[in-house]
């Protein structure tokens, strides 16, 4: 019996010292930890920022479309506050697009587009919601900011303006 009670301390010493993964605790609570913040770290670059696809200022957009056509630059979506909008002030979101004739016009556009930016901004920002809630307001507007930005080009350089994007409130 008393060898019997050796082995069973003996068995139990063994047992102890083997430990494992699963008996250190800190150590899987480390190993938890990293696995975590991996899988963090992969939804987020893999998952979330693609689906956000946030616009950088800096890098422009530029889509070079068939010979004839010219290229199209994306000024971007602005947002400004409408001039006389009375006690409730009305806002304009705009999205602005530029069809440019050369390359070399949409190369100048690129590193010019905060310029570019801000007088179609100060231009949109001297307009009235009444203004611009008719189709002559709006032609209107795109011949203004054609010859603004026109100026800043240089002459020949902008083909037409579009707005892919226009609402008053």
């Amino acid at each position: 019996m008393a060898d019997e009670v050796i082995r069973n301390e003996e068995a139990a010493e063994t047992a102890a010292k083997k430990g494992g993964l699963l008996d250190n605790k800190l150590a899987l609570l480390g190993v938890i930890v990293v696995l975590q913040a991996l899988t963090a770290f992969a939804v987020i670059k893999f998952v979330v920022v693609p689906r956000l696809a946030v616009a950088d200022p800096g890098r422009q957009d530029v889509t070079a479309v068939d010979e004839g056509e010219g290229i199209l630059v994306d000024v971007g979506e602005m947002v400004v506050t409408l001039r006389d909008s009375g006690p409730n002030p009305e806002f304009l979101r705009i999205d602005v697009n530029l069809d440019l004739n050369r390359k070399k016009a949409a190369d100048q556009a690129a590193k010019r587009l905060p310029q570019l930016r801000d007088t179609i901004i100060l231009t949109l920002s001297n307009k009235t919601g009444r203004e611009l809630r008719t189709l002559e307001g709006k032609e209107a507007l795109k011949v203004e900011i054609a010859d603004k930005v026109g100026a800043i080009l240089g002459e020949g350089s902008l083909r037409n303006v579009f707005f892919s994007d226009l609402v008053v409130q």
